[in-house]
C-alpha cells in the first residue's frame, strides 16, 4: 500500500484485541474510544486512512476527524476487504 512513493498514514480505529489479532502493516493503533484525547498526535497537513473491520467504525472516526479539520478517508471495506496479509502484534 504505497501512496506517492510513501507509505500511507493508516489509523486502525478498532479496540486493542482486534488490532493485535491482525492489522494492516504499518497501521497506527488509534482506537475510536480514545480519538478525542489523541487527536493532538495527528498532523493536519497529512492525509490519513481510517480502517476497522468492515468500514462502520472507521466511518465514525473519519467523520469526527474531518469535523476537526483532518484530511481523512474511510476505508469502506475495512480489514475484511484488505487484499494483503495482516500483521499480528
Amino acid at each position: 500500500m504505497i501512496e506517492n512513493g510513501e507509505e500511507p498514514n493508516v489509523l486502525d480505529v478498532r479496540d486493542q484485541a482486534a488490532y493485535q489479532a491482525g492489522h494492516v502493516p504499518g497501521a497506527k493503533h488509534f482506537p475510536l474510544s480514545q480519538i478525542q484525547e489523541n487527536m493532538d498526535e495527528l498532523d493536519k497537513d497529512k492525509h490519513y486512512y481510517a480502517i476497522c473491520n468492515s468500514g462502520r467504525t472507521s466511518k465514525q472516526a473519519s467523520q469526527i476527524l474531518s469535523m476537526h479539520g483532518f484530511d481523512v478517508t474511510n476505508v469502506e471495506k475495512g480489514t475484511l476487504g484488505y487484499p494483503g496479509s495482516l500483521e499480528k502484534s
